[in-house]
């Protein structure tokens, strides 16, 4: 099964824009802005609470929604769509792209599609996607992958390196992923407001994909 995985590499993005180029590692604007990510919610607590901060701001985001979690909270679903939020398919299973059939994988991205109603987004969890299921992907939706991961699922992450390191790293066009998982919270509620406000002193705007 071919397969990729960008997550553990330190070059990655370079690696992803060079050899996959029809994926979008980070867009090609005209202005100063960026696009805030979620990945792995809805969560009944977090996600609701993201959202509060995003607000204080001004920021607009997109949560790549797994569709087990928007099928148990659907309250939040409504909330993300009713606060003028994004939706993004994140398959129904949270699957990873090397462990299962083309077949398969497109599939649990069809029930996540039903689930969600309909993005046009689509990022592959743990950043691996079948190299089959490109090419039809493709067809029917934009990949979406990033150039700044926070890490913040880490248990060991230091948060002030992070910090340092995703400011450094943010440039007109880049995609930032964050999760609203249980995993993530305790990183994300330390990285996030501070990530706000760096972007906010800094004129950077916050839009939807």
């Amino acid at each position: 099964m071919g397969c990729i995985s960008f997550v553990h590499l330190n070059f990655w993005y370079t690696i992803g824009k060079t050899f996959l180029p029809q994926l979008t590692w980070r867009r090609k604007v005209d202005e100063k802005v960026v696009y805030l990510t979620f990945d792995d919610g809805p969560h009944p607590a977090i996600t609701p609470w993201v959202m509060t901060e995003l607000e204080k701001v001004g920021a607009k985001a997109t949560f790549f929604a797994v569709g087990d979690n928007a099928v148990k909270y659907p309250e939040v679903v409504t909330a993300i769509n009713t606060r003028n939020h994004q939706l993004g398919n994140h398959t129904q299973h949270h699957i990873k792209g090397w462990q299962v059939l083309k077949e398969e994988y497109l599939h649990d991205i069809a029930l996540c599609d039903k689930t969600i109603a309909g993005s046009k987004l689509f990022r592959p969890p743990y950043g691996q996607i079948n190299f089959k299921s490109i090419a039809l992907l493709s067809l029917d939706y934009e990949i979406i992958m990033w150039d700044i991961l926070t890490k913040d699922y880490l248990p060991g992450l230091n948060t002030n390196r992070a910090q340092k390191r995703i400011q450094k790293a943010t440039r007109p066009g880049s995609i930032i992923v964050f999760h609203d998982s249980e995993k993530a919270e305790k990183n994300l509620k330390i990285l996030l407001p501070e990530y706000l406000q760096f972007l906010k002193s800094e004129g950077y705007l916050m839009k939807l994909l």
